[in-house]
């Protein structure tokens, strides 16, 4: 994640799209650019318990938004259903100009969105660089005829895969052997493969679940400059994330939820001094 790793994209891998247009902007401000996603009266509830209900909000192509809230304010499973993981119970979502309500999750990550989740869900039975590799499948020049007798094809497609994937490792500052498995790595490691996976994709926008969370405060600067490295290759970023210095450093807007509705969207500054977002959220964790 340091200033010493790749800041592009490996050489193999196409660009995301927009990222023409956002990458070297540096201050992002996405709402002057293309609407990618729209969140419209989002509602999904759990035997009768309202864990997200009539959610709005929209996201340009180079934003970096946050959504914040107290803990149950249904911020996860806002994620979830955005995901393809929740078939929600009313409203939509309209991703890159297609409905992806109800969509499942293979169909919504081919159409360019990835995530990263709350808890890290790698395959643990794998290493870290096989990990990388299964985000590259729906983009692999092979079929199942090439893969059963190994062909030059495989073979080739193989040998570029294997190149992208380190070159994603290398992009999100992984400093350890790309052959371990997963379980043999500290926590913060993990968390560098489970973005290089989602890269690996090749989304347009990116879906992190609290990346922060379990890091001491220099895996947090990194983590910093990481989502900006990203962003700038032209993938915008929705993340969930509790750490408020955090928020209030990276992000260009902040959505901020309670009991699973919107209670405000603004600026870092105007939710920061929003007299219902400090009733709500803020002013809580002062009191504390």
């Amino acid at each position: 994640m340091s200033n010493t790793h790749a800041t592009t994209a490996p050489a193999g891998v196409a660009s995301p799209a927009g990222a023409a247009g956002a990458a070297g902007q540096g201050t992002g401000r996405g709402a002057s650019g293309k609407l990618l996603l729209e969140v419209k009266d989002l509602a999904v509830s759990f035997g009768g318990i309202k864990a997200v209900a009539g959610l709005s909000f929209s996201v340009h192509e180079g934003e970096i938004v946050s959504v914040i809230g107290p803990n149950g304010a249904g911020k996860t499973s806002a994620f979830n259903c955005i995901s393809g993981f929740y078939r929600p119970n009313e409203g939509s979502v309209v991703f890159d100009g297609e409905s992806v309500t109800r969509k499942k999750p293979s169909h919504i990550t081919k159409r360019g969105m990835a995530r990263t989740f709350q808890n890290v869900r790698l395959f643990r039975d794998m290493t870290v660089l096989e990990n990388v590799k299964t985000g590259m499948h729906s983009h692999l020049g092979q079929n199942v005829f090439d893969a059963m007798l190994h062909t030059p094809r495989y073979k080739r497609s193989e040998a570029q895969c294997t190149e992208d994937a380190r070159g994603w490792l290398d992009f999100v500052g992984f400093r350890a052997d790309d052959e371990l498995l997963v379980t043999q790595l500290p926590y913060g490691e993990q968390r560098r493969v489970e973005i290089a996976r989602a890269l690996a994709t090749q989304p347009k926008l990116l879906l992190l679940d609290e990346p922060g969370a379990g890091l001491n405060h220099n895996e947090k600067n990194e983590l910093m400059e990481l989502i900006r490295k990203i962003r700038d290759l032209g993938v915008s970023i929705v993340l969930i994330e509790h750490d408020m210095g955090l928020v209030m450093e990276i992000s260009e807007r902040v959505v901020v939820l309670n009991y699973g509705k919107e209670i405000a969207d603004g600026t870092p500054a105007e939710v920061k001094t929003n007299p219902v977002v400090i009733a709500a959220y803020l002013g809580e964790e002062e009191d504390e």
